[in-house]
Formats: C-alpha cells, sequence, structure tokens
C-alpha cells in the first residue's frame, strides 16, 4: 500500500494550542475495506499493533527510529501484553532499545478513559479501605435472598463510597497521582477515534497535573447528581483549576454480580479508578506529540 505523507502545522487549525508546541503532523494514512486494516476496526490493541507492525512508515514508527538513530533502519517491532497486572498494553522494540507503551482509546471529542483501575483500596488509603470493605460485606449478606437490585439498593451502595470521600486527604490525592507517573510506561499511545488519528507522547512534561504542582493543595469537588466519583482540584493563592481528573470508587462489576444476579460476572469488589475528563483538552496542550492521521477520502488516491 502507498502511503501519502505531508507536514501540516496543527496551529493554523486551533486557536487554543500554545504557540510554541512542535506537532509533528503527519501521515494521511488511508485504508481500504477490503481486508485490510483500517482505523474503524482499530478497536483494541492488537490491531493497532498490527497496523504499526505492518506500516512501518508512519510517522510514529519513524519518530522511534530518530530516537534510537538506528542506522540499519530495521522497522520496530511492536508486540501486545496480555493481561490486567501491568499499565502497559504493549511493548516496542527499536534495535536494541525496548519502549513500554500504554494504549488508550478515545471515541468522542470530550469523551474519558482510566489511567488506573485498582482494587488495592489499602495500598491507597487504609481508612477508607477499612470503611468500605465491612459495609459492602454487610449490605451483600443482607440482601443474599434478592431477586433483584432495587434504586433504594443501589442508593444505599453508592452512599457507602460516597461517604469514603470525605476521608481523602491533599496529600494522599498528591501522592497516588505522582507514584501512578513513576509507574506509569514510557509514552502513551492515544487510538483518538474521534478525530481518525493516532496521538502518541511521551511522558516527561505531559502529566503536568500528576506531579507539576506539589506545592498545590489538591481536593475532591462534587459534581452533581454523581455520588460515587468526585472532580480532583487543586488551589493555591486564591485561584483554583479544575485538573480533569476525576476519582471514582465504585463495585468493580456491579451490585448485580454482588449479590450473584448476574450471568456474566460471579464476583465484585470496591475499586478505585482514576479517570481523565476532556480528553480533547488533555490532547490539546500535549508537549511534543506524535501524530498519524487517518482519512477517510484519501482511499480513492491510493486505489488510483
Amino acid at each position: 500500500m502507498r502511503l501519502l505523507s505531508y507536514t501540516k502545522l496543527i496551529g493554523f487549525f486551533s486557536n487554543n494550542l500554545k504557540q510554541n508546541q512542535d506537532y509533528r503532523y503527519i501521515t494521511k494514512m488511508p485504508y481500504c475495506n477490503t481486508g485490510a486494516v483500517h482505523h474503524s476496526g482499530v478497536g483494541n490493541e492488537k490491531d493497532l499493533v498490527s497496523l504499526l507492525n505492518t506500516n512501518s512508515s508512519m510517522v510514529i514508527n519513524q519518530r522511534l527510529l530518530e530516537r534510537v538513530q538506528n542506522a540499519t533502519e530495521v522497522p520496530p517491532v511492536w508486540k501486545h501484553l496480555g493481561g490486567t497486572q501491568q499499565k502497559a498494553d504493549c511493548d516496542v522494540t527499536v534495535g536494541e532499545q525496548c519502549f513500554e507503551v500504554s494504549v488508550k482509546h478515545h471515541e468522542k471529542s470530550a469523551g474519558t478513559f482510566d489511567w488506573i483501575n485498582t482494587s488495592k483500596l489499602k495500598d491507597f488509603n487504609a481508612e477508607i479501605a477499612d470503611l468500605i470493605k465491612p459495609r459492602v460485606a454487610e449490605f451483600r449478606e443482607r440482601n443474599k435472598e434478592a431477586t433483584e437490585v432495587s434504586k433504594e439498593m443501589r442508593g444505599e451502595m453508592e452512599g457507602v463510597f460516597s461517604d469514603a470521600f470525605e476521608h481523602i486527604t491533599s496529600d494522599q490525592i498528591k501522592s497516588l497521582l505522582e507514584s501512578l507517573y513513576i509507574k506509569y510506561p514510557e509514552y502513551v499511545l492515544v487510538n483518538d477515534r474521534s478525530k481518525h488519528r493516532f496521538v502518541m507522547y511521551h511522558k516527561m512534561n505531559n502529566f503536568k497535573e500528576f506531579v507539576g504542582y506539589n506545592d498545590w493543595e489538591y481536593y475532591l469537588k462534587s459534581t452533581g447528581r454523581a455520588k460515587t466519583s468526585r472532580m480532583v482540584f487543586r488551589r493555591k493563592d486564591g485561584v483554583e483549576v479544575n485538573t480533569n481528573l476525576r476519582i471514582r470508587l465504585v463495585l468493580n462489576n456491579g451490585a448485580n454480580a454482588l449479590l450473584g444476579l448476574s450471568e456474566k460476572n460471579k464476583t465484585s469488589i470496591p475499586c478505585l479508578k482514576i479517570q481523565q475528563d476532556r480528553v480533547d483538552i488533555l490532547l490539546r496542550d500535549l508537549v511534543d506529540p506524535i501524530v498519524d492521521e487517518i482519512t477517510e477520502e484519501e482511499k480513492k488516491e491510493v486505489s488510483s
């Protein structure tokens, strides 16, 4: 497949971008619907790894080659990593170097994705673990004969998690975010289906809300009727900023599974999630992103 490439400055198309950002744009990469991999089919990490392995001229691959100064120009080799116990979804070998990559899928212009989803509540805050787990166990025992989960039962369970947010301090929030940054893979690759593109970026200088404001106070703010989540804000000298990070405390498989009423899931346990809201703003403000853009209109030019 012949790849059509060109470079353009994305700054001309967005008034909100910082003037000093360097967007390394773009491979315009069309795909047909005759069996070849196309963007609409890249719904998971395996599809993405396959596409990157079969299209070595993508900007992402070329920038990785530039980084390691691989004189032989052996294409990068991508590998999918299975399991849920690691934050990397795949890794890429370039010459003798290997880089871990976390893959995120983004569907809507103002959508979300998770940075972490963990059941290890005690590692984060022993107090809320000791508060939540006994109450969840008591709820399960008291309702073990239930044949359905009523609105009142659901509200009671949500109240358990809502109460727990009162026990989370600024230092605990900052410690959680910092430890997550340290453990996170070197690169993040966003499958931005909303704009038909792949955006990869290095974590350095791009996790500022995680590690860039240590002298600010971090706090949680309730938003409307969302009992099981709180937005993370920071403040200093009278200035308040929404980080666009959300902490959620939920049952990982819901109340039905907790009471044995789900055919799909047999168990359900408390978990903590850190969710990225307003992904569009995150992508807009990235430092030195690498972008491969896929557009439908280029299909005809490829087949001609």
